[in-house]
């Protein structure tokens, strides 16, 4: 292949490389003034509170609330893989079956534990389902006397008066579903508050577009990628460059 064949080419990989990159290097060029003027833009200053910036930082939008009245007028909810009382951090849990309210307790029952109250809403006691007899719980049922049972997908536990003793249990029972209802919209905010506090701040979300670390691994990959070719370019203009001027120097010497 002749050198001017090869220039062709390398001027068309050239081209096509540096139309490819050119969104991902403007992209890199203006986080990296962004970061650099960190405190003249005020980046530390400013949280973003977006639906799609949260998810990608794994912070809930509030979509996935669930929420169940008690009597007292209190609420008992989930977010985040976290049971809350009001806005009250409780304990870290699984997803919501059943609540049993009694005059000295409070049972709230999920796929993963139990976590007993007092009727003011103090955390007594959280119990793993991994500690208990039952392997997994489906749904919270009452017997015909009214006796709390916790169901297996084919067993049946009839919860003693403590909650700390279960015997398994063969007689007619009744499952009634959750009751669950949307917080109050001042309640919900609070939470979601609680939850996520300030938000995210605009530097740490400018620099994370910078890396491609917003966007996960494939961000990674892209900005890997605009960095690769930048090199290529880099090199290949070199190349020419250095491979026109020979040849320039070259005519200037055979003129002579």
């Amino acid at each position: 292949m002749t050198w001017r064949a090869l220039r062709r080419k390398l001027l068309a990989f050239h081209r096509w490389l540096g139309g490819l990159s050119a969104l991902f290097l403007i992209v890199v060029s203006l986080t990296g003034l962004a970061l650099n003027h960190t405190e003249l833009l005020g980046l530390d200053n400013v949280a973003i509170r977006s639906s799609f910036i949260l998810k990608r930082y794994g912070m809930s939008t509030g979509a996935d609330i669930v929420s169940a009245p008690l009597k007292s007028g209190e609420f008992i909810s989930r977010l985040g893989g976290r049971i809350y009382l009001g806005t009250e951090p409780l304990a870290i849990g699984g997803a919501l079956l059943g609540i049993r309210e009694e005059a000295d307790y409070v049972a709230v029952v999920t796929d993963a534990d139990i976590l007993l109250l007092t009727p003011d809403g103090e955390l007594v006691e959280q119990l793993e389902l991994s500690s208990l007899p039952m392997e997994t719980v489906t749904a919270v049922g009452a017997t015909s006397a009214g006796a709390p049972v916790l169901v297996e997908a084919d067993k049946v536990w009839l919860v003693m008066d403590d909650w700390l003793d279960f015997e398994p249990y063969a007689g007619d029972y009744s499952v009634a579903a959750l009751k669950t209802t949307p917080l109050p919209d001042a309640l919900r905010a609070e939470l979601l508050n609680s939850f996520q506090g300030d938000g995210v701040p605009l530097y740490r979300v400018v620099l994370d577009l910078h890396s491609g670390r917003l966007f996960g691994w494939p961000g990674r990959t892209l900005m890997d990628l605009s960095a690769v070719a930048v090199i290529i370019l880099v090199s290949t203009g070199l190349v020419t460059w250095l491979r026109t001027a020979r040849g320039r120097g070259k005519k200037e010497e055979a003129a002579q």
